[in-house]
């Protein structure tokens, strides 16, 4: 069993995963956060006075991804540490000694499923605010629009790379609660900590996770000052990349 390839591990990681009822679960509720949020928007803007805009309704309908991360986030992190709290890993170790490879097929597949999970959320909240606002004088945000589209895509691109996070930070910390609350705190503090500075804090601000989604990512168009939606996904990626390598020193480094 040692011989397994990459392809072979990451179709066991994959049974793994999709047998574990907490998966499913944290699928369904991240989309019907987004999809909730989403049409909770609609509904506030229906009676709203001046007329919303596109941005307006787009903006605040992808707004339900601050969640969502979180969801994802935790699905990222189970994938590695619900195994350390059943004792699986040793199981999982022995069946395939190289670890490197273990950790890089938990990151494949909880991204890929990630990334799915993370479009049809985005998808969904863009579709509830939209049915929300059905005959009112609100114009629609057409996915026509490039702008639109590219702002319901890359919010789901920048959910799937916290879930990848996610994977890094549990294969560091090995306890689901830990990690989970780590990821908290990742999250939501640096975004206080820059929201202290003011106006000055936006060239800190526009690398702090929270702040690209809300500001970079889930809009029509940037902040001024911060990057374009692409560049903040990218940079997520980056994190998520970083994160998932000090996962693979620590696994390669310690006992299971």
């Amino acid at each position: 069993m040692s011989g397994y390839g990459f392809r072979h591990v990451a179709r066991m990681e994959w049974i793994k995963l999709r047998s574990v009822r907490s998966t499913w679960w944290l699928a369904a509720v991240t989309v019907l956060a987004m999809a909730a949020t989403g049409a909770g928007v609609g509904i506030g803007y229906r009676s709203h006075t001046p007329v919303a805009t596109v941005a307006q309704i787009l903006n605040n309908s992808l707004s339900g991804a601050i969640l969502a991360q979180l969801l994802l986030g935790a699905l990222g992190v189970l994938t590695v540490t619900g195994e350390y709290g059943t004792g699986q890993i040793r199981s999982t170790l022995a069946a395939v000694p190289r670890r490197r490879t273990v950790l890089a097929a938990k990151a494949a597949v909880a991204g890929g499923a990630a990334l799915a999970v993370g479009l049809a959320a985005s998808f969904a909240g863009y579709l509830g605010g939209q049915l929300a606002i059905r005959g009112t004088a609100i114009p629609a945000a057409s996915l026509g629009d490039p702008d639109v589209l590219r702002a319901v895509l890359l919010t789901g691109g920048y959910l799937a790379a916290t879930a990848l996070i996610g994977v890094g930070v549990g294969a560091v910390l090995r306890h689901s609660g830990a990690a989970i609350g780590f990821l908290f705190a990742l999250v939501f503090v640096p975004s206080f900590a820059v929201g202290l500075f003011g106006e000055s804090g936006i060239a800190v601000g526009r690398f702090v996770p929270l702040l690209m989604l809300l500001n970079s990512v889930a809009v029509t168009s940037p902040t001024p000052g911060l990057f374009a939606g692409w560049v903040s996904v990218l940079l997520m990626g980056g994190y998520a990349v970083a994160a998932v390598v000090c996962g693979g020193v620590v696994l390669h480094r310690r006992d299971s």
